[in-house]
């Protein structure tokens, strides 16, 4: 029995000594993937940084954009304004003046247009 006692325990012994092998590899393979791991953190931290920053100019720049679209929105409603009360006199002025009605003659479209233009003359304007 001594014989077979022996067998076992050095069958046990080599059973050991393969898991033993076996978990040292497995170790090292967690090893190399706790590394990457590690290093992909550090990239992704950078990344962040990096897109924290780009995240702040853009916040500025959309900042800056809003208030020069608000100053821009001031000023075609100012031209608006302008535009409408020129209208205005305009058709005051020439609410009772004939001549305001008639469409100019095509000899002064000839005369405004410059000498090397080769295009087509300007068509009679409307009157309001």
């Amino acid at each position: 029995m001594s014989a077979w006692l022996q067998k076992l325990t050095q069958g046990g012994l080599l059973l050991l000594l393969v898991v033993a092998i076996c978990l040292g590899g497995y170790s090292s393979l967690l090893a190399q993937r706790l590394e990457a791991a590690q290093r992909q953190l550090h990239e992704q931290r950078r990344s962040l940084a990096q897109q924290a920053g780009l995240i702040a100019t853009l916040q500025t720049q959309d900042a800056q954009n809003r208030v020069l679209m608000t100053a821009q929105w001031q000023q075609e409603q100012q031209l608006r304004q302008q535009y409408s009360d020129y209208q205005r006199k305009y058709r005051d002025a020439i609410k009772n003046d004939t001549c305001a009605g008639q469409p100019l003659p095509d000899a002064v479209f000839e005369l405004l247009q410059p000498a090397n233009t080769t295009g087509s003359s300007i068509a009679n304007p409307v009157a309001p």
